[in-house]
């Protein structure tokens, strides 16, 4: 009988018994309490560079539908993460769309705000393709391994003929893959061993069979319990060899060799509690020296939460509990050391405490299915945590969701931190049975972590990062044709003229070099970049000199080519669905070809509409969807004599927003809300107290003060915002004149999803109405003081039941999706 031996005294754990989730996410590790021998590795300052240097990003997309018809539009939202929080790394992100092929058809590249942003793709109204994929990244996740970008495939509904073939069908082939838990079988040493059945394309198929040894001996039988997947124990022998007999799902008999066996070593089993990760390791016979202690190291996210040193010099098997009470859900990995520092066993957990959602509740305040009606849902969340959501409402019948689908949850807690393809992800988060939790770790058994390998972390061997995070568009530049002293503490005046008539003052200090960079702007399309030496009489120094301009944005396409296995794998929409879909997009084919045709007619109409407020038509002319329509106090100055005569714009604020704190004048102005200081853009650019505070107040157009928080903010804006908007019109030419200037292309051009309102606008209400998709908006903002939402949408003249959708996450980098049908 062999005899259990303890832990020696120096394990470390971390006790987050009485920590917060919120805090924990954080500081995961807050100390360390033991050191190993100086022979043992620094795991604990392997993962804290790992995560210090090297931080991974993972991207997910919302869409607003499932399959698209052509000529319509692909909208979508993208929520970016880093570890179990939103993410502060990138400030861009570029999202591609592809042929079957891999060829990239269109390219949008967008700004982060609140680790999140959209984007959209247009469908031309004729299309050969009835598959497309979605890409989507940002410069520094490629960096990393290209399989951590994101790709979805995307069903339009089209009718492809189908082509018949002489040469038959192609036989079909089945894989039954083995998994022994922790790495390895080791002759001796009684092990788990999981296993995945699955065709070529790797989608499941259940499977049944012996494990026999060379004479043919039954050693075990094995079923499958779940999608293909299950397990079975067995103790090899040193000399025999292995294999599984089972049949096909036609039913023709296979034989797959079971991995050979190790003569000796160390194995590792896992098994979960309510508040624990309960491991066994057993060492057989045979092993040298370095197995007489051996490390167990746990992580999560690249974060240190376990590590002890096991002493298996007097017995050959020892046990241990990792607790887990309160770790964030997601996948610990746990390895198995020998005392040189050797990982030669590992298995991946799925901690599942429920705490990684907040709830959301979604109701229809106003429902009428009737032709061209008005409809209002109501959102509402229960914390007063900031959150960011997206919201779709579709044709239920038409927009149908697929048997294997990933979303929000499914993909930042599993899929995209694990090896190998998941089928059906969401199911693993569709209740708490223990059933699924079961299968869920079937999963975990047959698919490996895939963030790093510990292997290179031991060798140095750490990612080779050539391209760093954006700090949105950065322009950069060199001047030449002067001297270092003529350059001397001179600075370079720029105006930057946007697309729709906005502009923005700077001023940039030339290095030595004459290098020169202008940080975190944001712009769409493109805009003209005046400059001039500052404080230059004469313009006799930029008279003499040229620059060289460049921006950071990424101008070439990826050259990664697709999974052949994921355009295989993709299932096309039910046949009824697709010609239900079909029949709506010839519809609307139609019709636009009879508003061409009667385009003449149609232009002499005229359409009068309910007249819009002043302030409509300022923030229509000059503010983006993340500047209104929030918790805001907005400013015209037009016509306010306080504003006429006043000196500068925190000058004339004071006294007129309640609990904002302004003391000082000019550039020695400061400011207090809630503790902190306010955010300032100037024509949406973040920018500095004495950017603002130069601005002539007979300049300004208007001014908007958010309320906190402000969530186009870097870092939440928990102290509100306020935002400055200059005039446009004749008084930029005026600031420009003799100035020369560079093009600057920006991020992609805008597209905000159109919403008729028929009340409003009587005239359009008899045009024919096919749209598909009904609402979309990409930033719902929830806070304090905004915990319940209304959101107005008028149905289409067909639709009798609406889908609606609503995921994001909260400050705090839970998430929530809450999926509901109305009819």
């Amino acid at each position: 009988m062999r005899k259990k031996s303890k832990f020696i005294g120096n394990s470390s754990l971390i006790d987050f018994r009485n920590m917060k989730p919120s805090i924990f996410r954080l500081l995961l590790v807050a100390s360390v309490l033991i050191s190993f021998s100086a022979k043992a590795q620094p795991f604990d300052s392997l993962l804290n560079k790992l995560n210090t240097e090297y931080p991974q990003e993972k991207i997910y997309l919302h869409f607003d539908k499932s399959s698209y018809n052509p000529g319509e539009t692909i909208w979508f939202k993208a929520y970016i993460f880093s570890g179990t929080l939103p993410s502060q790394i990138s400030k861009s992100f570029y999202a591609e769309l592809l042929d079957a092929k891999g060829n990239v058809l269109q390219r949008k590249i967008n700004p982060v705000v609140m680790s999140s942003g959209a984007a959209a793709f247009d469908l031309p109204d004729s299309m050969d393709n009835s598959i497309l994929y979605v890409r989507a990244y940002t410069k520094w996740m490629l960096g990393f391994d290209s399989s951590y970008l994101f790709t979805k495939a995307i069903p339009i509904n089209i009718a492809k003929k189908t082509v018949s073939t002489k040469k038959g069908v192609q036989q079909q082939t089945y894989y039954l893959q083995f998994f022994p838990e922790g790495g390895d079988l080791i002759n001796g040493l009684e092990s788990r061993v999981a296993f995945k059945a699955t065709d070529r394309y790797g989608m499941p198929i259940k499977v049944k069979g012996e494990i026999v040894d060379a004479k043919g001996s039954k050693i075990a039988s094995f079923a499958s319990v779940h999608d293909g997947m299950g397990y079975f124990t067995m103790t090899p022998d040193a000399g025999s060899q292995y294999k599984a007999v089972w049949k096909d799902p036609v039913g023709a008999n296979e034989q797959t060799n079971l991995p050979a066996a190790k003569n000796s070593g160390a194995s590792l089993l896992l098994d979960q509690t309510a508040d624990a990760i309960k491991f066994v390791i057993h060492r057989s016979g045979g092993t040298d020296s370095s197995y007489d202690y051996m490390y167990v190291v746990a992580q999560l996210q690249q974060q240190l939460l376990y590590r002890a040193k096991a002493n298996l010099a007097v017995a050959p098997m020892t046990s241990g509990m990792i607790p887990t009470k309160d770790l964030p859900a997601g996948i610990v990995q746990v390895t198995l050391f020998t005392k040189t520092g050797i990982p030669v066993a590992e298995r991946i957990v799925f901690v599942n405490h429920q705490d990684y959602y907040f709830i959301t509740d979604l109701n229809s305040a106003l429902k009428d299915m009737g032709k061209k009606k008005k409809n209002v849902i109501q959102i509402d969340v229960p914390d007063t945590i900031p959150c960011n959501l997206s919201v779709s409402v579709t044709d239920a019948s038409l927009n149908v969701p697929p048997a294997d689908g990933d979303d929000i949850t499914s993909h930042l807690l599993l899929t995209s931190d694990i090896k190998g393809f998941v089928y059906n992800p969401t199911y693993y988060f569709s209740s708490d049975e223990d059933s699924i939790a079961a299968h869920l770790d079937l999963v975990m058994m047959t698919n490996g972590w895939r963030r790093f390998k510990w292997d290179d972390l031991l060798a140095g061997r750490w990612p080779k990062v050539a391209l760093q995070p954006e700090d949105y568009i950065t322009v950069s530049g060199n001047i030449i044709g002067l001297t270092r002293s003529q350059m001397a503490d001179k600075e370079l005046n720029e105006i930057l003229i946007f697309k729709n008539g906005a502009q923005s003052f700077m001023n940039t200090p030339l290095e030595k070099d004459g290098g020169f960079k202008i940080p975190g702007l944001i712009f769409y399309d493109t805009a003209k970049l005046y400059y001039q030496i500052n404080n230059d009489k004469n313009k006799v120094l930029t008279s003499k000199m040229s620059v060289r301009f460049d921006n950071n944005i990424r101008r070439n396409y990826l050259n990664y080519p697709l999974d052949s296995f994921e355009v295989a794998r993709f299932i096309k929409p039910d046949s009824l669905v697709m010609a239900r879909n079909k029949a709506v997009a010839d519809r609307q084919i139609a019709q636009n070809e009879f508003d061409q045709k009667n385009s003449k007619t149609l232009s002499t109409i005229k359409i009068t509409a309910k007249k819009k407020t002043k302030l409509e038509e300022m923030d229509e002319l000059y503010t983006t969807a993340m500047f209104r329509s929030m918790d805001e106090i907005t400013f015209l100055t037009e016509d306010d004599p306080f504003a006429i005569n006043g000196t500068d714009v925190l000058t004339y604020l004071k006294g007129k927003v309640a609990g904002l704190q302004i003391t000082g004048t000019g550039a020695q102005a400061t400011m207090s809300w809630r503790g902190g200081t306010p955010d300032l853009f100037m024509n949406e650019m973040q920018v500095q107290v004495d950017a603002i505070q130069t601005i002539n107040m007979s300049d300004v157009a208007m001014i908007k003060v958010f309320r906190p928080p402000f969530f186009g903010a870097t870092g939440g804006g928990g102290s509100g915002a306020i935002a400055v908007y200059t005039k446009k019109g004749k008084a930029l030419t005026d600031n420009v004149k003799g100035l020369d200037f560079i093009s600057i292309p920006g991020y992609s051009p805008r597209r905000e999803f159109y919403s008729p309102d028929y009340l409003t606008n009587l005239e359009i209400a008899d045009q024919p109405d096919f749209r598909t998709t009904l609402y979309w908006n990409p930033f719902v903002l929830t806070g304090k003081d905004r915990r319940r939402i209304y959101l107005t949408f008028f149905n289409n003249d067909f639709t009798k039941k609406f889908r609606v959708v609503v995921e994001g996450v909260n400050a705090d980098g839970k998430v929530t999706r809450i999926e509901k049908v109305f009819e």
